[in-house]
């Protein structure tokens, strides 16, 4: 009698595990169906797969040369190199400082900062136009990384890029008055190139006021630049949160 009992409750567990309920009801396919994808998707919910980011900004420091040169007044033609040092606090924000210099009369009097349409104004009207000549600058900047990106070389490398955009305060030094302060609008663009080095493309533009002989009031200084980023410490190691 066991012997029969312990065979018909084993057949009994089976049927049960192949689609039947406790009660010895038949259970339709289609249920089945649905509880084994209703089970998938809350095993699939509980995998979650992060991406490691080729280039870290957070906590680094960046140091920035860069050659520039003024876009906005045709009466100017002023070459100048600068820097930038940055330390990013967090991925999407930093704070740096800046500084530059343009004018290199002391190594060549020809070079004055003057154009060619500056001179050709001179020669036929015997009249000096005024303009406001900016010779160097210094200040500091808070920055925001809104736009980050990557793209494809030919499908063999994958190169990572980012935009900044910056505010900040400081001095030009003009040539008229000395040091004047003024406020900084800055856009830069990286190209990271590797862990420690990146490709900078930069606009910067100086608002300042100034008094000149018989004109005074608001100026503004713009310049285009290009030139390369240090990246320090030079590496970094990804840590887990969990």
């Amino acid at each position: 009698m066991s012997q029969e009992s312990d065979s018909s409750a084993s057949v009994e567990t089976d049927s049960v595990s192949e689609g039947s309920a406790s009660d010895g009801s038949a259970v339709p396919s289609s249920r089945i169906v649905v509880r084994d994808q209703k089970k998938k998707r809350e095993f699939n919910d509980k995998i979650v797969v992060i991406q490691r980011k080729p280039f870290m900004r957070r906590g680094r420091f960046e140091m920035a040369p860069m050659f520039y040169g003024g876009i906005n007044d045709s009466l100017l033609f002023q070459v100048g190199v600068g820097g930038q040092m940055n330390y990013h606090i967090l991925e999407w924000l930093y704070v740096g400082v800046y500084g530059g210099w343009q004018d290199w009369r002391a190594a060549d009097r020809q070079t004055n900062g003057l154009s060619d349409a500056y001179n050709d104004i001179v020669d036929a009207t015997d009249a000096i136009p005024t303009t406001s000549i900016v010779d160097g600058y210094v200040g500091g900047v808070v920055g925001f990384v809104p736009i980050y990106g990557k793209f494809s070389i030919f499908n063999s490398s994958v190169i990572h890029w980012d935009f900044s955009l910056g505010l900040g305060g400081g001095a030009v030094y003009t040539r008229a008055n000395g040091f004047v302060g003024a406020g900084l609008i800055s856009v830069d663009h990286r190209w990271y190139l590797l862990k420690w080095l990146s490709l900078n493309i930069g606009l910067k533009g100086w608002i300042y006021y100034e008094d000149i002989g018989n004109r005074k009031g608001v100026f503004t200084h713009w310049q285009a630049g290009i030139g390369i980023g240090f990246w320090l410490p030079p590496s970094w190691n990804y840590k887990s949160e969990w």
